[in-house]
């Protein structure tokens, strides 16, 4: 899986990066058709409490999961995004082993 993490210059310390990997090595370990994770971790320039970012989008059997968060800080962001994120990929997995849709649909001749 290919993670590619934005983040301010010198803003993020790195064990929020290092613990947002983790958990999306997670995810991978879960299925491994995800193979791609992009991460943005911002700060937004309104004059707000929750003006922390946490952006994660991923690929999964060619199809895109994105969640954003703010939050009063970047592990909290963070937090919030992984746990919707998760939920989104376990439902995304349940659907992917569901049966496709029979087809009852005739053809006049």
């Amino acid at each position: 899986m290919t993670i590619e993490i934005y983040t301010p210059h010198d803003e993020v310390p790195e064990h929020i990066i290092e613990y947002v990997k983790d958990n999306l090595m997670e995810f991978y370990h879960r299925d491994n058709e995800i193979t791609g994770a992009e991460v943005v971790l911002r700060k937004q320039d309104v004059p707000a409490t929750d003006n922390y970012v946490c952006e994660i989008t991923l690929a999964i059997y060619g199809e895109l999961l994105m969640v954003h968060r703010c939050a009063e800080n970047y592990l909290q962001a963070a937090r919030e995004v992984l746990k919707e994120l998760s939920l989104k990929v376990d439902e995304f997995l349940i659907r992917q082993k569901e049966p496709p849709d029979e087809i009852t649909s005739t053809v006049k001749v």
